[in-house]
């Protein structure tokens, strides 16, 4: 099959269901974040790839893109043990030509090459992890500025990529998004940038203070309109320089 012929949609519908048939007890579970990957990476999904979803979690991003068998390869890593046993007993459900590892970042893929990046490793401010409810019992950035994990992320990725391979990953605004900008503007070329607003959680509001403080001191962004406040998440599409 010519792989350039190759023409797969993203389908909402499935994505729910696989919510719904998948276990992510005790573990980060998925975020519109992790849906937003999984669209867009689909429209660059070809045959034969050797695909690495970092920061895999319960193995969200690659259950979903096996949607469709292209022959590729799946590459599922995290730094949480109990996460990739998850991940392996989740993907149990499908047949998957694929590795599961447990480390940091890249540690776990000495050597290795991807065709295509999906990196759910994404953070906030460590004040603001402390004080939410989504980082209960799960690692976080233990950064101020919440971008200590993205930084290594995107510093690493080249020497894991090809000048045709391409890598997906979230910037929050409850971190430091200028200085996120800068890293990976120095590292990669930057082909697209989707941006999501999301209503921040009724139960932060009470530490609206904080939040106003981080803001003003430029660790965090979000604005407040609709007498709500509101964040965002920007979705990029990058390769090697």
């Amino acid at each position: 099959m010519n792989i350039n012929k190759v023409k797969i949609k993203f389908s909402s519908k499935k994505y729910k269901s696989s919510i719904d048939n998948l276990n992510f007890k005790g573990i980060f579970e998925p975020t519109q974040t992790s849906k937003e990957l999984i669209k867009l990476s689909t429209k660059y999904l070809k045959n034969n790839q050797k695909i690495l979803d970092l920061g895999c979690g319960g193995g969200i991003v690659s259950y979903n893109l096996k949607k469709n068998s292209l022959g590729q390869k799946f590459y599922l890593s995290d730094i949480s043990l109990k996460a990739t046993q998850i991940a392996t007993k989740n993907l149990e459900k499908r047949i998957f030509n694929s590795e599961i590892k447990t480390g940091d970042c890249f540690e776990p893929w000495k050597g290795y090459k991807f065709n295509l990046i999906i990196n759910d490793v994404s953070g906030v401010s460590s004040k603001v992890a402390k004080l939410s409810p989504w980082f209960k019992n799960v690692p976080f950035d233990k950064s101020e500025d919440g971008i200590r994990l993205l930084s290594k992320v995107l510093k690493k990725c080249k020497n894991h990529m090809a000048k045709t391979s391409y890598i997906f990953f979230p910037i929050i605004s409850l971190s430091n998004v200028t200085k996120a900008k800068k890293i990976m503007n120095k590292y990669l070329k930057i082909i697209k940038i989707n941006k999501i607003e999301w209503p921040l959680p009724i139960k932060m509001y009470k530490h609206q203070k904080t939040l106003n403080l981080l803001k003003k001191r430029k660790k965090i962004d979000f604005e407040t309109k609709y007498n709500m406040i509101v964040c965002y998440t920007l979705i990029v599409t990058a390769k090697i320089k």
